[in-house]
C-alpha cells in the first residue's frame, strides 16, 4: 500500500511504499508508519530507505558530496598550462628560446580552459607560463640590445 508523506520541515510529498526510515531532500528524517524520529544529518537528494543493506547510509561525508556535486565529472590540469610553465622556466637558462612556445602554450591553455567541453583546470599554471615567459622574452631582449 503506497503511503504519501509530506515532511514538516520543507513541505514536499514523497509517495513511500514500504515501512522503515527515510531521508527528505531538506535532511529531515521520517519513519513510516509515522513515529517520533530524530533529525538526521544526512542528506539524499531522494528519500532512500534507510535499513541495514542501504548503501547511501553507509556512505561517508566527503564520498556524499563528490556523489552529488554538480560538476561530478572527472576534471584534470591542463597539459597546456604545464607545457607553458615548463617552457618559460626553460627560457631562462636557454637564451628566451622556449618563450615563444611557453608564450603559445599558454594562450591556448587558457583557451582550453574557459572551454566547458574539456573540463581542465589550471588557469594559474596558463597565467604562470604566460607571465614568466613575458619577462623571459623582454630580461633577454634587453640584455641583447645593451650588448650591442
Amino acid at each position: 500500500m503506497a503511503y504519501i508523506h509530506t515532511c514538516q520541515n520543507c513541505g514536499r510529498q514523497y509517495t513511500v511504499y514500504k515501512e522503515g526510515a527515510y531521508i527528505c531532500d531538506c535532511g529531515a528524517l521520517y519513519q513510516y508508519p509515522a513515529i517520533s524520529a530524530p533529525k538526521a544529518r544526512y542528506a539524499a537528494t531522494a528519500p532512500v530507505c534507510l535499513d541495514a543493506s542501504s548503501r547511501s547510509f553507509k556512505r561517508s561525508e566527503r564520498s556524499r558530496r563528490e556523489f552529488y556535486h554538480p560538476h561530478h565529472l572527472r576534471v584534470e590540469e591542463c597539459p597546456l598550462a604545464k607545457a607553458s610553465l615548463l617552457c618559460a622556466i626553460l627560457s631562462i637558462p636557454f637564451f628566451g628560446l622556449p618563450a615563444l612556445p611557453g608564450l603559445v602554450f599558454g594562450f591556448g591553455a587558457r583557451v582550453m580552459i574557459a572551454n566547458p567541453k574539456y573540463h581542465y583546470i589550471g588557469n594559474g599554471t596558463a597565467t604562470a607560463g604566460i607571465v614568466v615567459s613575458t619577462i623571459s622574452i623582454t630580461v633577454w631582449a634587453a640584455c641583447l640590445i645593451l650588448a650591442l
